[in-house]
């Protein structure tokens, strides 16, 4: 999906499309990326929580 998007912005870039064509492509490469994050957190979240540590978890793995 990001390849396609990326294609898209890359055809308007090429054919000189409006600042508000643009921002649209962005745009919609901004939102799948933000979903595509929200997904990872919650995945790696999930994972965390199991982790059976020595330690404090924010101290073993930095501020996540």
């Amino acid at each position: 999906m990001i390849a396609h998007l990326l294609s898209g912005l890359q055809a308007a870039v090429e054919a000189a499309a409006s600042p508000p064509q643009l921002d649209q492509h962005l745009e919609g490469i901004a939102a799948i990326m933000e979903n595509h994050f929200r997904y990872e957190e919650h995945a790696l979240s999930q994972v965390l929580e199991t982790l059976a540590l020595d330690t404090d978890p924010g101290r073993a793995l930095g501020p996540l």
